[in-house]
């Protein structure tokens, strides 16, 4: 036994260090090999090897430039509770119906309603904005908005702007227990009420499924740092329960500081102390404001702030037991019918392009700036019939060049102010551009506007012209709902085709009497349309047309090709292969990734360096040759 381990000890002593000097002294023979190997190359195979591992070096740099993808995140079960939530709306983010918004988010949308009365938003702190002159844009220090604040708890939140139903969200997911423990949730939502213009709404659900009590504190609505603004807190008994609210007023200064507005808010006012929410319980609020103010003054005149106040405190009383979901139904109908006419294009990945998320969002942001008389419950029929003459038969609406390529009218938002300076570009834009009676006629008659300055669309004598220049239809485009006439809409689409070049569709979605169209010049026989979708050329002149005319007119429109006057009319050339390709993959190289064509590139420009080399090679031994041949002969 003690010569066997003798034996061991000696094999472990002296065999494997013998091994390990043996593998060393392999791999540097292999290496001084590899060196002798490289010397020996002529300084054109040395060149040509270099440029050989500079690709592959650049190929893989580069790769991991033009690589988006992002590192995979193992949410925490916080974060999953609020994707949980957020869940139920993701049909409508990829429709660009609602815009989420989140910690550490590049583009953000912010949580914004508005009724062209009153505005303010979910998460801001600037307050109740009310109107000054084309827009929200006058500021009260008075908060409208109640924030939930959980007590000893993590908390994540987000928020979301519903364009579609013209709702603000902020969600709030809580855990009180341990990791494995249920979320609680909070959920808030405020809308200022489309056929109410003097009413906000914030509707505020917490939900508690854990086993543990959940802590909470409002911190309520009120004015902050309003001068001379006096608040009288109120409570009363309305139809059978019993409400505190209290009534704010005061004056609020115009920017110039010479003339002023006399504002009156009433508000339903929430619990101060902290309170608890039982384990499996939930719990509904709703915060009802109520606004009114007068017109910009040098003088108060106190009759009329009197009245004003016994007003909103009278409204405010009348919808109180009207219903959280009653509410909020009359408010999103309005909504949805104004949507019925839209507008869409294609989604281009070229940097800075326009795109559905910017045209939904600041459609959505001027029509809240705008009033809606024509779905006031307060507006008498009367009324409602001259806005609705005016949204039927536009006159010489509009006349210019097409909005989607003013970059101004489509400005980035990230708060309030934002909001109102684009809202104020695009009403003079809509006014000065012969479209002052559809701004007057209120939101409605706003979007059919800005529809029809998208498409350089214009109402003239007896017909619609389509104004947008060939060289401009490089996207789809789709226009829909557009009103002509009583009880017509036109639906228009502009469609690029595989061989690059822009076609147009036409058909009615409803008319009254027969229409008819035909393309630029209107060389070729009218077209009556129908719910059948025509298709027309793009079609190129000289001078430059429209390149489709609309009107219910036969004979106006076979008149219109003897008053045009063309020199020339041809088809428009297709689009360069380059311009769609940008649109299509965010760069001119077609559908292949960049990174391909650059080291495509590479190895190009290799090739030709290696067939130089050998032409010269060739070059050069062909003289030594006739060099030593006329020596030889010599001799």
């Amino acid at each position: 036994m003690h010569h066997g381990l003798i034996l061991l000890r000696q094999i472990f002593s002296f065999k494997f260090p013998c091994v390990f000097n043996c593998r060393q002294m392999w791999w540097k023979v292999q290496a001084q090999s590899l060196f002798t190997r490289l010397n020996s190359l002529n300084r054109s195979r040395k060149v040509i090897l270099v440029l050989l591992v500079l690709c592959v070096f650049l190929y893989y740099i580069l790769s991991s430039w033009f690589t988006t993808e992002k590192p995979t995140i193992v949410p925490d079960n916080l974060e999953f509770c609020l994707q949980e939530k957020v869940e139920r709306f993701s049909d409508s983010i990829n429709r660009y119906d609602v815009f989420l918004n989140q910690e550490n988010q590049e583009k953000t949308f912010p949580p914004y309603v508005g009724n062209g009365k009153l505005a303010a938003s979910i998460d801001s702190d600037y307050g109740l904005f009310i109107r000054l002159n084309r827009a929200l844009s006058l500021s009260v220090k008075y908060y409208p908005v109640v924030s939930t604040k959980i007590i000893n708890s993590k908390a994540r939140e987000a928020t979301l702007l519903n364009i579609r139903d013209g709702i603000a969200y902020r969600l709030q997911t809580v855990q009180t227990g341990g990791w494995r423990s249920k979320c609680n949730y909070v959920e808030s939502r405020l809308y200022a009420h489309r056929a109410r213009p003097s009413v906000l709404v914030q509707d505020i659900r917490i939900s508690n499924p854990s086993k543990r009590p959940l802590f909470l504190e409002f911190e309520p609505a009120g004015q902050f740092n309003w001068k001379n603004s006096k608040t009288s807190p109120k409570t009363e008994t309305v139809g059978g329960k019993s409400i505190s609210y209290e009534v704010t007023e005061g004056e609020v200064d115009l920017p110039d500081n010479k003339y002023h507005v006399y504002a009156v808010v009433a508000s339903i006012r929430l619990p101060k102390n902290t309170f608890s929410l039982k384990a499996g319980e939930t719990k509904q609020y709703q915060v009802l404001t109520v606004v009114n103010y007068t017109k910009p003054y040098e003088k108060k005149p106190e009759k009329l702030t009197s009245v004003m106040s016994s007003g909103v405190e009278k409204e405010l009383k009348d919808i109180v037991n009207i219903g959280a979901s009653a509410l909020q139904a009359e408010h999103v109908k309005v909504w949805n019918k104004m949507w019925q006419s839209g507008f869409g294009i294609s989604h281009s990945k070229a940097q800075g392009a326009l795109n559905a998320d910017k045209i939904n969002t600041t459609i959505y942001y001027v029509l809240s700036n705008v009033p809606a008389p024509l779905y006031d419950l307060q507006v008498t029929p009367t009324e409602r019939t001259k806005i609705q003459q005016v949204l039927h038969y536009p006159d010489r609406c509009y006349n210019g060049h097409s909005t989607l390529l003013a970059n101004t009218l489509w400005a980035d938002v990230t708060d309030e102010d934002d909001i109102a300076r684009v809202s104020t570009t695009w009403m003079i834009t809509l006014e000065k551009m012969g479209c002052d009676f559809m701004v007057r006629s209120g939101a409605e008659g706003v979007l059919q506007a800005m529809l029809l300055s998208m498409g350089a669309l214009r109402f003239g004598d007896s017909h619609l012209e389509f104004k947008m220049e060939p060289k401009d239809l490089h996207r789809d485009l789709f226009f829909h709902r557009i009103n002509y006439g009583n009880n017509t809409h036109l639906n228009i689409s502009v469609i690029v085709g595989e061989d690059n070049k822009a076609n147009i569709y036409a058909a009615l979605d409803r008319n009254d009497r027969p229409y008819y169209a035909c393309d630029a010049g209107c060389i070729d026989a009218p077209m009556q349309l129908s719910r059948k979708v025509q298709q027309f050329p793009v079609k190129l002149t000289e001078p430059l047309t429209a390149i489709l005319y609309i009107t219910a007119d036969k004979v106006h429109m076979e008149e219109l090709k003897h008053v045009l006057h063309l020199q020339s009319i041809k088809e428009a050339p297709p689009h360069e292969h380059h311009v769609i390709a940008l649109h299509k993959h965010g760069h001119h190289f077609g559908g292949l990734p960049l990174i391909f064509w650059i080291s495509l590139a590479f190895l190009v420009i290799i090739f030709h360096l290696f067939l130089v080399k050998l032409i010269i090679n060739e070059y050069c031994q062909g003289q030594e040759r006739f060099t030593n041949r006329r020596k030889g002969y010599n001799v």
